[in-house]
């Protein structure tokens, strides 16, 4: 049986990263969506002692693959995520855990789920109250069909979400029942501003790291 860390490292708005791991005599994990306070994802690797041998993302989008580089440059792995059609599969392993990709594109061309065992990490195709925007590389009627797909699986499996919308985890079906809860236009702008100074606050940092 897997064990799962949430972790809530901040990043863009509320952004989840997942820190995955089952065999405990090798202490190998997967991490899913590596981002915000890298100081908060070494700590609980520290804590418990946990080697990183793959890096996950559920799309490319900077708010959820922000410490790639970071990870990357300590040899850590990245599975590279090319968009294919809605709910095609893949089947990989790390660290002894058996990963399902499901492709789930409309909130990015490329958004995929990740299911291990009981448990589908969704990023932001799916939250616990609502879906992600489709305004940044999206497409909205892409976006419904792939929810109608997640309507297919097991609904009684753990859904754990890329960010704390309306709650930190949920039943599939009880997140598929809020996925019609779509973000007001003063949402949306808000959203719009926090993206603006979500990026300009990134080119500072690279622009420092370069000097």
């Amino acid at each position: 049986m897997v064990e799962i860390i949430q972790l809530s490292v901040g990043g863009f708005d509320k952004n989840f990263s997942y820190i995955v791991f089952a065999d405990k005599k090798s202490r190998e994990a997967i991490i899913i969506d590596p981002t915000g306070d890298k100081t908060i994802i070494e700590n609980a690797l520290k804590k418990y002692k946990l080697i990183l041998v793959m890096q996950l993302f559920t799309h490319n989008h900077s708010d959820h693959t922000e410490l790639r580089e970071y990870f990357s440059s300590k040899k850590i792995p990245t599975y590279l995520i090319t968009p294919k059609s809605i709910g095609k599969k893949e089947i990989l392993n790390f660290a002894g855990i058996k990963v399902t990709v499901l492709h789930t594109p409309g909130h990015t061309q490329e958004s995929v789920c990740f299911i291990i065992e009981k448990n589908i990490f969704t990023g932001d195709t799916l939250f616990v109250k609502g879906i992600g925007t489709t305004a940044y590389g999206g497409d909205d009627g892409i976006l419904e069909k792939s929810l109608n797909f997640l309507c297919t699986l097991d609904k009684n499996i753990t859904l754990w979400p890329g960010h704390n919308y309306g709650g930190v985890f949920s039943t599939l079906d009880d997140a598929l029942k809020n996925s019609h809860i779509m973000p007001s236009e003063k949402v949306l702008k808000i959203i719009k501003k926090k993206v603006q100074d979500y990026k300009e606050k990134q080119s500072r940092n690279q622009r420092k790291v370069s000097k």
